[in-house]
């Protein structure tokens, strides 16, 4: 019974904190810090695999999008992000936590139903079956976030008890190729502008000449 207690104390979000969610003022909250940059610090597109089950990293039209493949009991996230979070439910079931400023909402979601994450809202994603879900961000470049720290220390304390495993990524296109390729489309492009200009050069240069020569009498 005191150790049930005890892990119902550190699974509770309630603290006293009046910032108001929703809102960029919620960041001045003590319990909210830097999180772990921006989410294009991780490699894309990548598969980040553990035992609590996988992240897909991609970018589909400028925009940032994830499938998550989490196993029940998981769960994820813990932020809060400065735009608008979407959600689709390819499969199973999860409940979604949502800080309002009357406290934390709870609701549940089943296959092919979508969920809304408002801008600067903490939020937890907590999958009650083996689930795949799309999430994406209204923004078309890379979106940042912060760890609120009452749901990033449930999140912790739930995933401990299903895993300890450290994870491992997964490159799609290997990063060195990436970059390789990347650097052959600058080459190739700067290339082209140089015979470009190389020719514009020469043509005025022979127009000139033509010019010269047919205007001696």
């Amino acid at each position: 019974m005191k150790e049930q207690k005890e892990m119902e104390a550190m699974l509770d979000a309630t603290v006293d904190d009046h910032v108001p969610t929703g809102t960029p003022d919620v960041l001045e909250s003590p319990h909210v810090t830097e999180g772990p940059g921006k989410i294009a610090n991780a490699p894309v597109p990548s598969v980040f695999r553990d035992d609590r089950g996988s992240i897909d990293r991609l970018r589909v039209g400028g925009k940032r999008i994830n499938l998550l493949y989490s196993i029940s009991g998981v769960m994820r996230s813990g932020y809060l992000h400065p735009e608008t979070k979407y959600g689709y439910v390819v499969s199973g079931e999860l409940e979604v936590w949502v800080l309002t400023n009357q406290g934390t909402d709870k609701k549940v979601y089943k296959s092919q139903q979508t969920f809304v994450i408002p801008p600067y809202t903490p939020h937890i994603l907590h999958f009650l079956d083996d689930s795949v879900v799309a999430e994406w961000w209204d923004q078309a470049g890379d979106t940042q976030c912060w760890y609120y720290h009452p749901y990033r220390r449930i999140v912790d304390i739930q995933n401990s008890l299903l895993s300890t495993s450290t994870g491992q990524h997964h490159f799609l296109v290997p990063q060195t190729d990436f970059e390789r390729q990347q650097q052959e489309k600058t080459g190739a492009s700067s290339s082209g502008l140089l015979w470009m200009a190389t020719g514009l050069a020469i043509g005025m240069v022979l127009g000139g000449y033509v010019v010269r020569t047919t205007s001696r009498p």
